[in-house]
């Protein structure tokens, strides 16, 4: 028989490695924008892969991370 799970409190102070979190979300970043740069072409203009690898890293930090809007 399955013994009954029980809720514990746990208290303390939990840490994140921020560093960690945004390497994590530009290295994936990277990745994502270099591959959709050369989706329809094999040889896309360097412009278009710096682009396409700008806007992945923006949104992929942006999932992670939240911003405050300026006043």
């Amino acid at each position: 028989m399955a013994k009954a799970t029980r809720k514990i409190p746990v208290r303390g102070v939990l840490w994140v490695n921020a560093y960690a979190v945004l390497a994590r979300a530009v290295e994936e970043g990277v990745a994502y924008g270099w591959n959709r740069a050369h989706k329809h072409t094999p040889t896309p203009p360097p412009e278009a892969v710096q682009q396409a690898i700008e806007d992945a890293v923006m949104s992929e930090v942006s999932v992670w991370f939240s911003f405050d809007d300026p006043d």
